[in-house]
């Protein structure tokens, strides 16, 4: 299955951090799994949403450090 990962800045706009493509095993991992790394920087993830329309899984991530994106709640 093709994941597609997106990163929640602070403002609220969504950057495209790509896509891959997961093997059953991998999506599996996603009931056990909070954090992932992407590109050397750890996101929390945040919500998923399966696209039928495109037949992908998105992936909502925020920057895991302070400094990253996600909400300052």
């Amino acid at each position: 299955m093709t994941i597609v990962l997106y990163e929640k800045l602070l403002e609220g706009q969504l950057l495209r951090l790509g896509e891959r493509t997961w093997d059953d095993k991998l999506i599996q991992a996603l009931n056990v799994a909070n954090f992932i790394l992407v590109g050397g920087k750890e996101y929390e993830m945040i919500e998923g949403r399966l696209n039928l329309d495109l037949n992908v899984f998105e992936l909502l991530l925020v920057a895991a450090s302070s400094e990253g994106g996600g909400s300052k709640e």
